[in-house]
């Protein structure tokens, strides 16, 4: 059965570099998707204005804000969010989260490449296993739009807007 398991995982994450993942149906209101513990979400300096921070939830929603640069809070700040918002954040990334490492960044992987704009870095843990994504947003590798758009707007679902400086 063990390496039942690991076989898929290992099925699993190759088929994510072959292909772009598709979208899976959502996640029931009110329970973030089982197999996801806690994700850490980061962004990455940019050439400008960029908030640069990180975020990391638990599934029973106790959060920590670290803002970097260009937030508007600098420093840790500790947050509670309620399971709709937990369920909301983990099923807007549950798509693209990869079981082991999936790197999307570098201008020789690029159709075009603006190396002047940030990245997503994502790690999660959970009962499936444990991944990282890195999406740089600067990379036009075409197809990938549903990802960049997920990456983007997941941590509007989280109460960290008047941290980040963004209403």
């Amino acid at each position: 059965m063990r390496l039942l398991k690991m076989m898929t995982g290992a099925t699993l994450a190759l088929a994510g570099c072959a292909a772009p993942q598709r979208e899976a149906a959502p996640h029931p209101a009110g329970s973030p998707p089982a197999q996801i513990r806690s994700v850490t979400y980061a962004t990455t300096p940019c050439h400008g204005f960029c908030p640069v921070y990180s975020v990391t939830i638990g599934a029973d929603g106790a959060g920590v804000f670290t803002g970097t640069r260009n937030t508007a809070v600098s420093g840790e700040r500790r947050f509670t969010a309620t399971a709709r918002q937990v369920t909301d954040f983990f099923a807007r990334l549950h798509p693209y989260l990869p079981v082991g490492e999936r790197l999307l960044t570098g201008p020789e992987t690029c159709k075009t490449y603006a190396s002047d704009l940030s990245s997503a870095d994502v790690t999660w843990s959970g009962a499936g296993g444990n991944g990282h994504l890195v999406y740089d947003y600067g990379c036009d590798r075409g197809g990938n739009q549903a990802l960049a758009e997920a990456l983007r707007g997941a941590p509007q679902a989280l109460p960290i807007a008047d941290l980040i400086g963004k209403r």
